[in-house]
């Protein structure tokens, strides 16, 4: 079948002459990948089997009556109680109470201002650039903000409790262009692949057809945002300067996503013998920009006093968390100790597991994973006196359950409570001090069986909040690093129908996880 081609589109930031993006630890240009690490499914998409007899609550979890030979494990610490490991001598946390109140990087001061627009705004930009005049009068672009704020600002709001994705970048990308063709270029790639909306005539959307929209405009729109990343350095406008930030981070959900689709059809092309030359895609590493901008001085003042920048930083982190797992590399972004002074419970939890990451994949001393085991442990415990399930049953394996049922009551949670499980599966399969003939085999098994029902607890939780698509995503940062654990027939077959879950909901590229547990 003929290829069609996308427009042949370079594009390079320049950074002369103040080079603002050297020293971000990473290349200064990376390709653009216009796929989804966000699942493309709509929140009740995920549909569990509800015939499966004796787990009426959380079906998902459920396998044939022969389970009941497979393997018991300990209730976990979430479920019941509290588990601490040790004490081990330990510097200090990063985040002491103490400096709670008193940070310059806690809770901006005047909250009111992230809704107000500058009046500086109307003349930041170019007469081209501000054209765009609210009520829209595109339908497309109409709905491409709509699907926007329905639908993906909820992925970007995980762990946060003011949702600013939501309500307040849609309300400031009226003034910012760039922001608004940023939400523009994440819609389109996304609402563009949806099997669920395509119809002959094309995309159909809110009863809007949609027929001249494809994932080239994601092109388009991205390429739109450019001028102003390029200039971020000679930003003076505070709010300009957030929104920039803004900016770069949803754009960098185009350039962090798996990449299936390319493959797919690079597998597509050799199959059918075509000799076509890549797709030439814009070369903008946005993650530069964010770490380049959040680290300039003017960035570390507003942090303090401008709200939505601290979202724009902790979903920041969060992307690096998918890509240290997917790609098992360490964070290339920098991780300030300092950013989590006077940050929530949940964003607390992000940078430990993002610390956790850093440490598995570039780090590995000794004394850094006494630090992240004693500062977990503290983290575990005040998360589990404010994000308690409101629901809990063990896995009945003589009626073939194989997952337990885990109930939280908000998306916060559920990712808070999950993080804090991979952090601490992390730092148990790869404890340093258990290298080496020091370690009995029964130490390893135990540590086995521990992780193996982390696993387990992260599937549970996954499969019993459909709602919320990332839980299937944590589940298989877990399967992905240590699925190799799992022995039982009947634990394989029950986790791989998670996968199949996840391939049902495009949800993770699950290649390497159908070969594991197939």
């Amino acid at each position: 079948m003929p290829v069609v081609k996308r427009p042949c589109l370079q594009c390079k930031v320049n950074v002369s002459p103040q080079r603002p993006l050297e020293n971000t630890g990473s290349p200064s240009a990376a390709p653009v990948r216009f796929n989804e690490p966000i699942a493309e499914v709509n929140r009740e998409q995920i549909i569990f089997d509800e015939n499966r007899r004796n787990n009426q609550i959380c079906p998902a979890g459920s396998t044939p009556h022969s389970a009941a030979n497979s393997p018991d494990y300990p209730p976990s610490p979430w479920q019941q109680g509290i588990g601490r490991s040790p004490d081990f001598p330990s510097n200090s946390s990063v985040y002491g109470t103490a400096h709670d109140h008193s940070s310059p990087y806690g809770p901006p001061q005047d909250q009111s201002r992230d809704h107000a627009p500058s009046p500086r705004s109307h003349h930041m930009y170019g007469a081209a650039e501000s054209s765009i005049k609210f009520p829209l009068q595109d339908p497309q672009e109409a709905c491409l903000l709509r699907y926007f704020v329905e639908d993906l600002s909820h992925w970007l709001d995980l762990c946060d409790e003011r949702r600013h994705f939501q309500l307040v970048v849609p309300l400031r990308a009226r003034q910012h262009p760039p922001l608004l063709y940023a939400i523009f270029a994440l819609s389109a790639r996304h609402l563009s692949r949806l099997p669920k909306y395509k119809t002959p005539q094309g995309i159909l959307y809110q009863g809007q057809l949609l027929s001249k929209l494809t994932s080239h405009d994601a092109v388009e729109y991205t390429l739109k945002c450019i001028p102003a990343l390029r200039d971020f350095h000679t930003i003076q406008d505070d709010e300009k300067l957030e929104s920039i930030i803004a900016t770069a981070v949803i754009l960098r959900q185009l350039e962090e996503i798996d990449d299936e689709d390319d493959e797919q059809e690079e597998r597509n092309q050799r199959r059918d013998g075509g000799t076509e030359a890549p797709r030439s895609k814009p070369q903008v590493n946005f993650l530069a920009i964010i770490d380049a901008v959040l680290r300039s001085p003017p960035s570390r003042t507003l942090f303090g006093r401008r709200s939505l920048i601290q979202a724009a930083y902790w979903m920041a982190v969060r992307q690096e968390l998918y890509h240290s797992f997917t790609k098992r590399q360490a964070p290339k972004m920098t991780l300030d100790p300092e950013y989590g002074h006077g940050a929530s419970k949940a964003n607390k939890i992000v940078l430990h597991t993002a610390q956790v990451a850093k440490w598995r994949w570039a780090d590995g001393s000794e004394q850094e994973w006494l630090r992240l085991q004693k500062h977990g442990e503290l983290l575990e415990e005040e998360a589990m006196k404010e994000y308690q399930p409101f629901y809990v049953r063990a896995a009945n394996r003589s009626n073939g359950e194989i997952f337990p049922t885990i109930w939280y009551s908000s998306d916060l949670e559920v990712t808070s409570m999950q993080l804090c499980i991979i952090a601490k599966m992390v730092l148990m399969a790869e404890n340093p001090f258990l290298g080496g003939n020091s370690s009995t085999r029964a130490q390893w098994r135990e540590i086995e069986n521990q992780v193996r029902q982390m696993i387990l607890d992260l599937c549970g939780i996954g499969l019993c909040h459909p709602g919320c698509p990332p839980a299937l995503v944590h589940a298989a940062f877990g399967m992905e690093l240590y699925g190799d654990f799992f022995t039982d027939h009947y634990e394989r077959q029950a986790l791989r129908g998670v996968v199949d879950k996840f391939r049902d909901a495009r949800a993770w590229p699950v290649q390497n996880l159908s070969k594991m547990f197939g």
